[in-house]
């Protein structure tokens, strides 16, 4: 059987390859291939020298029954509108080689899908994993302001005549965007097995914490998309500066420019407390958590983050907005609202070692439920019926 998997990506071409920061061929051979003899990947593509950021963190996509057939004509948010024709013309050939969809939403790519499925009665699921009206209306591209309310109501319409869902949250997307068809509650996330001894030593590094070291906050995302809202933890470490705190470093892991967090570092004179790591490989990115001691998700719109999930699974401490699907993962205690520097602050400045281990704690009784052996569980009921 060969699936058809579509979403809005972009992966990157070099050399007539493809490579994906999160769809790469590791991930789809473990998430699909156990399901489907073959898989299509049908996203967008956009050749390796028009990355602006980073771009060390990209994976082949293509491999062993993995093949890459990339929506040529949708590269920018107007062709969308301007080019509906021709994009719905690809996607539908594409559709016609595949006996089923995988549809990852939100995503112009996955509406128009979904309309082909559901006239040539090719059986669909969808994967929803995000909020398109935070999404759009915080792009930093101006037509996505613009598009925001049609993905918003095109959105609930397609997952209203959807058959099968899967949710990455509990509550937030089911209630926004609810399915009168089949749905189950599954993070997106992979976590290994979750061993107690991760908790003991996340407690003894609490434990040697001296008055005198720097705390260690972090933030694992795209640098260049504004919705993630690291600008607001520089902000606030900046207003902590001057009241004379200065015992935090802010560390950024992801790819993409950091020439916006730049300007807004220097704006608030926190030169020396702000590191860009860049891209780190994920085989490594368990590591450089447990170097770290505050995981912070300050983003303006989220599904279910994974990046709070697999810190959570490390035993770390976390603290994120009300966005989303965020509460449903960190202690109503530990949530600010958004673009809310002060409410940050007040946590921040209140933190004691004993709290620390308390978060710790709450953290890893939390990733327990997204592990690996219990979620497979529930993707092989949704994917194999």
């Amino acid at each position: 059987m060969t699936a058809g998997f579509f979403f809005d990506t972009f992966l990157l071409k070099k050399d007539n390859k493809f490579y994906g920061m999160t769809l790469t061929y590791d991930f789809l051979k473990e998430r699909y291939l156990k399901y489907y003899d073959k898989l299509i990947v049908s996203t967008r593509c956009k050749n390796i020298e028009q990355e602006k950021g980073d771009s060390l963190g990209y994976k082949i996509t293509e491999g062993e029954n993995v093949k890459v057939i990339p929506i040529r004509n949708y590269n920018k948010i107007p062709d969308s509108i301007l080019k509906r024709k021709i994009i719905k013309k690809e996607i539908e050939d594409i559709l016609d080689k595949c006996d089923l969809a995988i549809i990852r939403m939100p995503s112009v790519i996955g509406n128009i899908a979904c309309d082909i499925c559901r006239k040539k009665n090719i059986k669909y699921k969808i994967e929803m994993v995000a909020c398109p009206w935070g999404g759009y209306t915080n792009h930093k591209n101006k037509y996505g302001k613009i598009i925001a309310p049609f993905m918003f109501f095109r959105t609930k319409y397609s997952l209203k005549k959807a058959k099968e869902v899967i949710y990455v949250t509990e509550k937030f997307l089911q209630k926004r965007y609810p399915s009168k068809g089949k749905s189950i509650s599954c993070s997106d996330v992979v976590l290994d097995k979750i061993d107690d001894d991760i908790l003991k030593k996340r407690k003894n590094k609490i434990d040697r914490i001296q008055k005198s070291d720097k705390i260690k906050l972090f933030t694992i995302g795209s640098l260049d998309l504004k919705y993630k809202g690291q600008e607001y933890v520089i902000k606030a470490l900046g207003e902590l500066k001057k009241e004379g705190i200065n015992n935090f470093e802010y560390f950024l892991i992801g790819n993409g420019s950091n020439e916006y967090l730049k300007k807004v570092i220097i704006k608030n004179n926190v030169q020396d407390e702000v590191i860009f790591l860049g891209t780190i490989q994920h085989k490594e990115i368990f590591d450089r958590i447990d170097e770290m001691d505050i995981y912070i998700q300050s983003s303006l719109i989220e599904g279910l983050p994974r990046a709070i999930i697999e810190a959570m699974s490390r035993a770390c401490p976390a603290i994120g907005t009300n966005a989303g699907g965020i509460p449903e993962l960190i202690s109503e205690k530990y949530i600010f609202k958004k673009k809310d520097v002060k409410g940050l602050i007040g946590i921040l400045k209140n933190i004691t070692k004993y709290e620390l281990k308390e978060m710790a704690k709450y953290s890893f009784e939390v990733a327990k439920r997204y592990d690996k052996k219990v979620l497979e569980n529930k993707r092989r009921k949704f994917y194999c019926e």
